[in-house]
């Protein structure tokens, strides 16, 4: 049974700290190049004159590279090491990016795709071991941090396209200053000392494909429900906040702007609440505050209540990715690897589910009443949460 992490250690060497600055900064890159290409997406519409089904269609083929590479990245995560792996992943990751707008025709943009959501998933695995390995150094909750980091580059990469864009700047040369800013990132973090043993242990090695079993299957689901309720409100909570205040296209995009601010702030203080709390009561109070904030979202009468009701559910499901990826890191039947890759299958699931769940409820019952399966997943989160007990 792995060792309990705690903050009453002798504290970290500053070979660690350099090292936790260094995975920091892939988080941050990961981030950001996943965030340019989101907000890039009516400019290739554009380009390629895609139409809503075929972008849909594209979209699907970027969602299987990811879920195709999890596996893959565990398996050579147990064998080389998870340190070297997110290192050697992330150079493609940023060559990737910018084969898209290079694509002479769909054909090829489609596989360009594919590399970019394989890279970008199996990315996703390696970067989480390693961020698990050096929680595991430090012996006290750190992971929230890294992904707190992650949202902050999603939203620089997003706000990069805002001001480029408004400066008349291509898609392609935006591209290629993003990849070349990652691309130092990456060089620095490269150099930097590894801080922890990113060796892998030889008796760990596990299957390539391989699914969550007992505790860990249950933490895998609390992941799914989390998933669901970020795809669900990135897709649907803009919408959703026009049909049922009458607010304008501009004001219905702060739905989603709250929920981001919301999780983005719960995550850089979430480290020192689990340490404080523990995982298990962390992720019950998670579970009641998306309970909370989902019910203020579909009861409240004004625009403003359901902000907030909206930051509440941001809030909600901000640390349950964190402590899922460290609690499938250390588990007691599967190797840092293969937990990992199970349980990011199930919470990409998910993320890939939760927009096509909501609009299938949403063309059956209407808008409104579609989000109650924010309560839902709350619920789930609650009755799932023992897992954390141990």
């Amino acid at each position: 049974m792995p060792r309990p992490i705690t903050s009453s250690d002798v504290p970290p060497t500053s070979a660690l700290r350099v090292a936790r600055r260094a995975v920091g900064a892939l988080f941050l890159i990961n981030g950001l190049l996943i965030g340019v290409w989101a907000s890039r997406i009516p400019a290739i519409t554009v380009q390629y004159d895609l139409s809503p089904g075929l972008l849909g269609l594209l979209l699907l083929v970027l969602a299987t590279g990811a879920v195709m590479a999890f596996p893959f990245s565990g398996y050579f995560m147990d064998r080389v090491g998870s340190g070297n792996v997110t290192r050697a992943i992330t150079a493609v990751y940023i060559i990737s990016i910018v084969l898209i707008p290079l694509a002479p025709d769909t054909i090829v943009l489609s596989g360009a795709l594919w590399l970019f959501g394989a890279v970008h998933g199996a990315m996703d695995v390696a970067m989480n071991g390693w961020a698990a390995k050096l929680e595991t150094a430090y012996r006290r909750p750190i992971m929230s941090s890294f992904h707190a980091l992650f949202s902050v580059g999603t939203g620089l990469g997003a706000a990069s396209t805002f001001f480029v864009a408004s400066w008349g700047v291509g898609m392609l040369p935006h591209i290629m200053g993003a990849a070349l800013i990652a691309g130092i990132g990456l060089v620095w973090a490269w150099r930097q000392p590894d801080g922890c043993d990113l060796t892998p242990q030889p008796g760990q090695k596990a299957p390539l494909f391989v699914l969550p079993r007992e505790q860990l299957l249950a933490v895998a689901l609390i992941a799914f429900c989390a998933s669901i309720g970020e795809g669900g409100n990135a897709d649907w909570g803009s919408l959703f906040l026009m049909e049922t205040t009458a607010a304008d296209e501009a004001r219905g995009a702060l739905a989603y702007t709250a929920f981001s601010l919301a999780m983005v702030t719960v995550r850089f203080v979430g480290d020192r609440l689990i340490s404080m709390a523990g995982p298990a009561r962390v992720v019950r109070f998670s579970g009641m505050m998306a309970i909370a904030g989902s019910l203020l979202t579909m009861l409240a009468p004004d625009y403003a209540s359901k902000l907030i009701g909206f930051a509440g559910l941001g809030a909600g499901f901000a640390l349950i990715s964190p402590i899922a990826y460290s609690r499938a890191a250390n588990d007691d039947l599967l190797s840092p690897g293969a937990g990992l890759a199970s349980v990011a299958t199930m919470g990409y699931g998910g993320m890939l589910l939760g927009p096509v769940i909501i609009g299938a409820l949403a063309a059956a019952f209407g808008i409104g009443q579609a989000f109650a399966i924010m309560v839902c997943l709350g619920v789930g989160i609650l009755l799932f949460s023992h897992a954390l007990d141990r």
